[in-house]
């Protein structure tokens, strides 16, 4: 098993790695409340007959169903509920006060921005295993190859554990893998929901797809923002990194090491409000050209216009579009 310990920039996201479901509801119900069994209703005062329960969805997740109100969903929306919380700002500072309350040791402090930090590190456990049949045929929609994943470091896995605690369990309807990247990880359940999709120690220094580059540099390469559309575009013959997560940047000390190896480097985000205008942002900032998918493929990344459209017919545009920059783009020409 492979395990990684960092300091972690927290957001939503990264509180929400520090609690599992069952924590979440043994904090408001109670350490002995038992997935399953119909209690009383916390959410009514007036629920005299039990018609609440705590359930294991397919994906692993545990849901609740209020019978009477017919109120349902995730640990998070019953933390909404329960509390009474409407913005993100009151749920994060929620989910802040019940990890430190179960983990008293942790010392964790925010700052300006609404952002916190954990002084503690973070470790990550994972066990790999051979990939199944439902990873090979994920992947290939992508056009990425048992080969690519390998080379980028990119396992599936039986479970991973975050701080000795199991967080989640492979299933052939919720795979997952881990991102090795240097020392560390990235945890990706593609078809979880959005808030436990992702689970990571990654710091902004640890760059994805940077030390599969060639050492010596070449001629072009593009930034993008996920491993994925990275193992896509190499996939294509093109060299591509991308940044530990989507809400940062490259940091600059890298960007100037890369200048000087790169003749030309481009940036790819998603085609999405928040992606353009990110990528508009980091090309004033850097020089360097922005461009985006295709709206002909009606996706935001070059994987999903791959899922949607066939690898050939936008390996073909993408050639088209960057042979401004020279023919010998690629990582394969």
């Amino acid at each position: 098993m492979y395990s990684t310990k960092t300091a972690m920039t927290m957001s939503l996201k990264d509180l929400i790695s520090l609690l599992d479901d069952y924590t979440i509801y043994s904090y408001y119900l109670g350490a002995n409340f038992k997935v399953g069994k119909l209690i009383n209703s916390p959410l009514r005062s007036d629920d005299r007959v039990p018609s609440f329960a705590v359930f294991k969805s397919r994906s692993g997740d545990l849901l609740f169903k209020d019978h009477g109100s017919g109120e349902a969903g995730n640990a998070l929306k019953f933390i909404k509920l329960y509390r009474g919380i409407q913005t993100r700002e009151e749920l994060e500072r929620e989910l802040l006060r019940i990890v430190r309350k179960v983990n008293p040791s942790k010392q964790i402090v925010t700052n300006n921005h609404a952002h916190l930090s954990e002084s503690m590190p973070a470790d990550i456990g994972i066990v790999r295993q051979p990939f199944t049949v439902t990873d090979k045929s994920y992947w290939k929609q992508f056009g990425i190859s048992i080969d690519t994943l390998k080379k980028f470091n990119v396992f599936s896995i039986k479970y991973f554990l975050c701080n000795n605690v199991v967080r989640g369990t492979y299933k052939d309807t919720s795979p997952m893998y881990a991102y090795k990247v240097y020392d560390r990880f990235k945890i990706y359940r593609p078809l979880a929901s959005k808030y436990t999709k992702w689970r990571t120690n990654l710091t902004n220094e640890y760059v994805q797809g940077l030390a599969e580059l060639p050492k010596e540099g070449g001629n072009l390469l593009i930034i993008t923002k996920s491993l994925k559309d990275v193992m896509c575009l190499y996939e294509m013959g093109f060299y591509a990194i991308a940044a530990s997560s989507e809400t940062t940047f490259i940091p600059d000390h890298v960007i100037k090491t890369l200048r000087h190896k790169w003749k030309h480097i481009v940036i790819l985000y998603d085609r999405d409000i928040t992606g353009m205008k990110k990528a508009r942002e980091y090309s004033r900032k850097t020089k360097f050209d922005a461009f985006f998918v295709h709206r002909k493929f009606n996706a935001k990344d070059v994987s999903d216009a791959v899922k949607s459209n066939g690898f050939n017919t936008v390996k073909n545009w993408l050639y088209k579009t960057l042979e401004k920059y020279d023919n010998n783009t690629g990582s394969n020409s």
